[in-house]
This record gives C-alpha cells, sequence and structure tokens, in this order.
C-alpha cells in the first residue's frame, strides 16, 4: 500500500512540474478565435494538368499549369522523382521551376502547397541524356572547339588533321593541319591552331581552304582573346605571349612552370599550371599582366590541374591531369560539386586535356592511350550558359 501511495504521489509531482514549467515558460501561441493557426492544415490538394516541355535537360525550366498552387514560390514543394526542383515563379494556376540533377530517366512529376497534407496527381518528365560521344574514331584527338551553328571541330593527332563533326554525325577532313594544343575560334570567324611541336599559332578561314601562320612562339599549348582584342597564347615550356591588335609580342616568363591551358574571364588571364598542382590567374591591365596569384590550389590533394572552363556565373569547371572527373569551383572560390564522376575520359588512364564550353554543354577530348591509342571527343550538358568568348565578338 505505501509503494502504490509513492507511486501516485510521485505521479502528482511529476504533472505538478509540467504545468509548473507550462505556466513559467510558454512560449507557445494561445489560439482561439481571435487568434487563428498561422500554418493551418487540412488544405486541399493542387492538381497540374500540363508540364511545358514535358523532356528536358538538368537545370531547365519547366512550366507547370493546373489549380491550387500557394502564390508564395516557396511555399510549393515541386518534386521529380526522389528530387526536388526550385520554384522561382508562382501563381495560383502555374508554376516556374528549375529541374533537379537527373539524366536519362522518366519521372513523376507531383506537386505539394503548404497547408495540405496531400499530394496532387502526377505528370512524366523526361531527362534526356547528358552525356554524348561526338566521335570515338581518332588516334589521339587533340583540342576542340564548336562553331555557332553547332559543328565540332578538333584535331586528330597522328592524321595531322583537323576533323569536322556536324550535329547530325557527319565526319570530314576540314583542313590539312598537324594539331598538338588546343584549337579556338577566334576573330572573323578563324578557327586557330596551336602547332606545339612546329613552334607556331596558324589560322585556318571559316571555309578551310586558306591557312596562315600568326605567330611564331615556342611550345604553344593554348590560347584566348581578351575584351580588347589582345591574344594570349600559353607556353607548355612556361612563358605567356601577348600580341596585341597590331601583331607586337612580348613575353612573360613563368620561371620553369608547365603550363597546359588558358582561359581570359572576368577581367583575367587564368592558367593551368599542371605539374605545380596550381591554377593562378593575372588581371589584365590594358594588354599587360598583374601579379600572378593562385586561383586553385591542389597540392594538399594530390590533383594535377588540366583543362578548365568558366559558366557565365562565374564557376569554374576543371579537369584532373589522371583522372576521369569533372571538377566545379564556385565564383567564392569553394569546392563544388563533383559532375559526371568517373565518365569524363577513358576509365583505363586516358584522362581529360582539353575542353571548351559552347551554350550550355561543355565539349571535351581524351587522346586514348589504350590499344590503338583512340580517343574520344565528348559532350556533357551543364545547364549553365558559357562565360563570353572575347575572340568571337
Amino acid at each position: 500500500m505505501k509503494y502504490k501511495r509513492m507511486k501516485l504521489f510521485l505521479g502528482s509531482l511529476l504533472v505538478a512540474g509540467l504545468l509548473t514549467l507550462g505556466c513559467e515558460d510558454n512560449n507557445q501561441p494561445i489560439l482561439g478565435v481571435d487568434d487563428t493557426d498561422p500554418n493551418p492544415t487540412g488544405g486541399p490538394a493542387s492538381s497540374i494538368t500540363v508540364l511545358s516541355p514535358t523532356e528536358g535537360f538538368l537545370k531547365d525550366v519547366v512550366v507547370i499549369q493546373g489549380s491550387g498552387f500557394n502564390t508564395t514560390p516557396g511555399y510549393n514543394l515541386v518534386r521529380f522523382g526522389n528530387k526536388v526542383g526550385t520554384v522561382t515563379a508562382a501563381t495560383a494556376t502555374e508554376l516556374t521551376v528549375q529541374t533537379p540533377n537527373l539524366a536519362d530517366v522518366t519521372v513523376m512529376v507531383q506537386v505539394a502547397v503548404k497547408g495540405s497534407e496531400v499530394w496532387s496527381n502526377e505528370l512524366p518528365f523526361t531527362f534526356k541524356p547528358t552525356l554524348t560521344v561526338v566521335d570515338s574514331s581518332t588516334e589521339w584527338p587533340n583540342g576542340v572547339d564548336v562553331d555557332d551553328d553547332g559543328n565540332v571541330y578538333f584535331g586528330a593527332t597522328v592524321g595531322e588533321q583537323i576533323i569536322k563533326v556536324t550535329p547530325d554525325g557527319v565526319r570530314s577532313v576540314f583542313a590539312d593541319v598537324p594539331v598538338r594544343g588546343a584549337v579556338r575560334f577566334g576573330p572573323g570567324g578563324y578557327l586557330y591552331v596551336c602547332e606545339k611541336w612546329e613552334g607556331k599559332v596558324v589560322r585556318i578561314s571559316p571555309d578551310g581552304a586558306t591557312i596562315e601562320d600568326v605567330a611564331e612562339v615556342s611550345d604553344p599549348v593554348s590560347l584566348d582573346w581578351d575584351a580588347d582584342g589582345n591574344l594570349y597564347i600559353v607556353s607548355g615550356d612556361a612563358g605567356i605571349n601577348i600580341m596585341d591588335s597590331g601583331g607586337n609580342l612580348s613575353y612573360v616568363d613563368l620561371d620553369g612552370a608547365s603550363v597546359k591551358n588558358c582561359r581570359v574571364f572576368d577581367g583575367y588571364l587564368y592558367i593551368s599550371k599542371i605539374w605545380d598542382a596550381q591554377i593562378s590567374r593575372f588581371p589584365i591591365n590594358g594588354g599587360s599582366l598583374g601579379e600572378e596569384e593562385v586561383y586553385l590550389d591542389t597540392n594538399d590533394d594530390g590533383y594535377s590541374p588540366s583543362s578548365f572552363e568558366f559558366d557565365e556565373n562565374g564557376t569554374m569547371y576543371w579537369s584532373h591531369a589522371w583522372d576521369t572527373n569533372l571538377y566545379t569551383l564556385t565564383p567564392d572560390g569553394s569546392t563544388g560539386e563533383v559532375l559526371y564522376e568517373g565518365e569524363m575520359g577513358d576509365p583505363a588512364g586516358s584522362p581529360l586535356r582539353y575542353m571548351t564550353f559552347h551554350n550550355k554543354s561543355i565539349y571535351a577530348v581524351y587522346p586514348g592511350w589504350g590499344e590503338g591509342g583512340i580517343g574520344q571527343v565528348q559532350s556533357a550538358y551543364i545547364g549553365v550558359m558559357q562565360a563570353p568568348n572575347y575572340g568571337r565578338q
């Protein structure tokens, strides 16, 4: 009997304590007739009737038409299979959504709105394949760029030719030029080519009929233009050649650093110093270069940055000399996501060597170190437009 009374007594103390705590520290709203719940539930489900378009790529914009949507974008949850899209605009009958990171799959799309515990009906959306092979029949391809019509150009190192592939896959020889380095479209629609072993840069007319010398420089491997039309040619044997609009050359010595690629973006010349495990940059001041600064240092990770590109928002996409991933670096210098992990390049060990951004895709080549030395030219959809190419403006 004493034991039961003790249990009742302790239980009474516990209830009293909880009530006391509730009275002393009650931060919860007291709801009544004049104070309604700010987050009511039990609302009706929304309904979707149309997706436009019904297929596309990651980060594409899809318009969802229907009814019962919340007019505050963040109060609508749109899922594509097991991933969530980003609602950027909303009315009661229409949502604008950026698709999530998916590829080569058909998923069901549903909407949930704040205040309802029930999902809408569902409609299918197909994500297109984002990684495609442009060419897989060239021995040691080198350098790649894309013209305004979507034709892809790259070098066939062993055959000493420039190959052209149309959007519908027709392959032809564009010009008989030895390529050992980057190719890039420049002023007048000319294709500029680094002939590393010949020690010069040449340009090819848009019809492929005329080939002209542009500059004689040691070991040219990559090139790009700034907004004022100055041409920067980087040498694999540690130097930067600057050619002004009058054809005058100047030289910046990099004290033995081996350079692989370069790119002009937002007032800077960026270069990859492949064996120093760095990407550095120089401020551009009227055709001359300011003090070098390190932009990406991968020494601690054991990476050797090879090729790189920028999108219009300033995100850098770069490849490592010895693996087949596409890495990203955000504009604030933070490490971003790894894209196409294990898919960009040859898993047998031939990584990306050169790449270029065209519209919302990155085109890349790897030389092919396996049997026969056959490499590939690939196209990888990124979903963001490329940074400006000043040589084309």
